[in-house]
């Protein structure tokens, strides 16, 4: 078997570049549909992944156990797993067409497949739940899969909901976004057996805050590129067609000088225009939108550089310091 090729951001961290390619090496032998095209379509989205959930997990094992574990690893590739099959059933229901550089499995196969196919990832995670062969890790991942399963049920209820508030979409990306954090940071304290409960508290917090704060990024890299995307003559506003709502729409809602004419905008769902897109921009960057998102962003980045302070282990906390700014210094 051909050595797996890890994302360049690895390059940093030398130490973790090893075990990352034992998780790619578990995840690629815990699954075989046996469809050689969907197999292979399947195998290029796990390849192209950024492998931050199982980096965190390797990383967090190290507060427990001294070398990195089979545990470790196989807890790591269980919580990517989970991720790309939570990923190809998101492309589902927003009729996505790409995925990590690639064809989305809905867009190439239908669907039924998709369905099928993020399914059947979900029987490679729980193969490496069971040669992990600890219960404590069956217990996390049933809790994130309902805090999963609850953020996207949250986002299912308020689509084109204009008077949603910003708690329920903090509820929503807590769930659909922080949950999979939370479960990597929490499966490295368990691996080898090792239960540090003095440490799960800051831990979970620690993942829960880190998985909020990429999400925030998200929305205000996703709103930036706006203008980029038009320049390209991509499509724009794909989530707000769907009557998904994120960060800067919401504030830009309170925004007494613009959430009139954003409102009336809203009220035309998915048959919103380019034109109206633009204008739906403009309206949202004059608003004090993008001002308290970056404040938010703030007050987020801050408690997380707080909890990484509280770690125990210093080269942990520079590890962590180190990929928390490749991770919210991004431009994408």
């Amino acid at each position: 078997m051909a050595t797996p090729t890890l994302p360049k951001m690895w390059e940093q961290f030398p130490e973790l570049s090893e075990p990352l390619v034992a998780v790619l090496n578990d995840m690629a032998t815990s699954w075989h549909i046996g469809f050689e095209d969907i197999d292979t379509a399947i195998r290029s989205q796990l390849n192209a992944g950024k492998l931050v959930r199982p980096a965190l997990t390797l990383i967090f094992s190290k507060l427990t156990t001294a070398p990195y574990n089979a545990q470790a690893v196989q807890l790591g590739a269980s919580v990517e797993l989970l991720h790309l099959a939570t990923l190809i059933h998101d492309d589902i229901i927003d009729e996505s067409k790409l995925r990590r550089g690639h064809e989305s499995i809905q867009s190439q196969f239908g669907k039924d497949t998709a369905v099928y196919a993020g399914d059947y990832l979900l029987t490679g995670m729980f193969s490496l739940l069971e040669q992990a062969n600890l219960p404590q890790a069956n217990r996390l991942a049933l809790t994130a899969l309902q805090d999963i399963l609850f953020g996207e049920l949250v986002q299912k209820h308020h689509r084109y909901d204009i008077t949603a508030t910003f708690d329920s979409y903090l509820s929503q990306i807590k769930g659909k976004t922080a949950a999979l954090f939370k479960l990597s940071v929490t499966y490295g304290l368990i691996s080898g057996n090792a239960i540090a409960d003095d440490l799960h508290d800051i831990v979970s917090e620690l993942g829960e805050n880190l998985g909020m704060t990429f999400q925030l990024l998200d929305d205000y890299l996703d709103f930036e590129s706006i203008t980029q995307q038009l320049s390209l003559g991509k499509p724009i506003g794909q989530d707000i067609r769907n009557g998904i709502y994120t960060a800067p729409v919401l504030f830009a809602l309170t925004d007494p000088t613009v959430n009139t004419e954003v409102r009336a905008l809203l009220m035309q769902r998915d048959a919103i225009r380019d034109a109206d897109m633009i204008r739906l921009h403009e309206l949202i960057t004059q608003s004090h939108a993008m001002t308290k998102l970056n404040a938010l962003l703030t007050d987020y980045t801050d408690k997380l550089q707080a909890l990484i302070a509280r770690l125990p282990e210093p080269t942990i906390q520079t590890q962590l310091e180190q990929l928390s700014h490749l991770l919210l210094n991004r431009n994408h």
